[in-house]
């Protein structure tokens, strides 16, 4: 049954090319887990290194996913999430945000087809989490850095987010590579941070520029992203990650990857799911599409049987649209 919409009691917050066949993946990477450290630059440089988590892959099992679905699809549960990113300005503007989406989502979520996240800038997280509470809709950390404690100025670890009340971390996102230098190492080392906090789950976000796109590099650059970022994680820490699938070239320019564009590449994934944790455990896990999503444009990407979901950007800071997108996913 679709949300109720109530209006805006404020203005609202401001904030493809043609699919081409995939190339070949790549064999598989060799496992290794780089041990945490303070740069990036060191985690990529470091060669070796134990991982506490000894969680080792089990071996691959049967052949390449050939097309999407499968009977375990249905069974997977949709997960709308909000990023907020850097906005909005202040706390009040992110209260009155929050507000709005509790009223829309209060007593209506016990029952809902989907889950449903927001990630909000870290100061705000507090407030999420006081303002959400009772209406379903969980809250997540935009990062989170590579140390437990210690003299770390302005790092924020994983425990300390959880200890707030945070359901999620996410992690991988395009804007962290690009603009801010992390590696898959890094990621890799906070995502098995994130797992040894109880409780906690992790959306790791991969993707694909449009340089690479077109060069039919999709599937060897998400592959690589996988391989990497899940090194060192089992097969039953998986039910605690979601994979966003994020086109670089769709995300805030307005682009968007057809339905048909977004099957292809979420079967890409489970493919790599696939070939590194067997065919049961990449059809459970869950595979957002994410890249300048609208209301109008989830539908279409929903019908899709291997798109779980959607991590939307501009659409989640307004409460009207972001619940309308909600309503489209379920």
């Amino acid at each position: 049954m679709p949300l109720r919409l109530l209006p805006l009691a404020a203005s609202a917050l401001l904030l493809a090319p043609p699919c081409e066949a995939f190339a070949p993946s790549p064999p598989p990477l060799a496992r290794r887990t780089p041990p945490v450290s303070a740069l990036f630059s060191y985690l990529d440089s470091l060669s070796s290194g134990q991982d506490a988590r000894s969680h080792a892959p089990p071996a691959a099992q049967g052949g390449p996913v050939a097309s999407g679905g499968g009977p375990s699809s249905a069974l997977r549960r949709p997960v709308v999430a909000g990023n907020w990113k850097l906005n909005p300005a202040t706390l009040p503007e992110a209260s009155n945000l929050l507000q709005l989406l509790s009223a829309n989502f209060l007593n209506n979520r016990a029952d809902a087809a989907a889950e449903v996240v927001v990630f909000p800038p870290f100061p705000y997280l507090s407030e999420a989490v006081s303002v959400l509470q009772g209406t379903g809709i969980k809250v997540g950390a935009q990062n989170v850095g590579l140390q437990t404690k210690g003299a770390f100025t302005g790092e924020v670890a994983p425990s300390m987010v959880r200890s707030l009340g945070c359901d999620y971390v996410m992690l991988g996102h395009s804007e962290r590579r690009t603009l801010f230098g992390e590696t898959d190492a890094a990621i890799n080392s906070k995502l098995k941070l994130c797992l040894d906090e109880p409780g906690l789950g992790v959306v790791l976000c991969v993707g694909e520029t449009e340089e690479e796109y077109e060069a039919n590099l999709l599937a060897s650059v998400v592959d690589v992203q996988i391989r990497k970022g899940l090194s060192g994680v089992g097969a039953a820490d998986l039910g605690r990650i979601v994979i966003a699938y994020e086109p670089v070239w769709a995300i805030g320019t307005g682009k968007v990857a057809t339905p048909d564009q977004a099957q292809v590449a979420h079967v890409a994934v489970r493919d790599t799911l696939e070939d590194v944790y067997g065919s049961d455990a990449a059809q459970s896990v869950r595979v957002q599409y994410g890249g300048s999503v609208t209301p109008e444009s989830i539908e279409g990407l929903m019908a899709k049987p291997d798109v779980d979901g959607a991590l939307v950007g501009g659409a989640s800071l307004t409460a009207d649209s972001f619940t309308r997108i909600v309503d489209g996913a379920a």
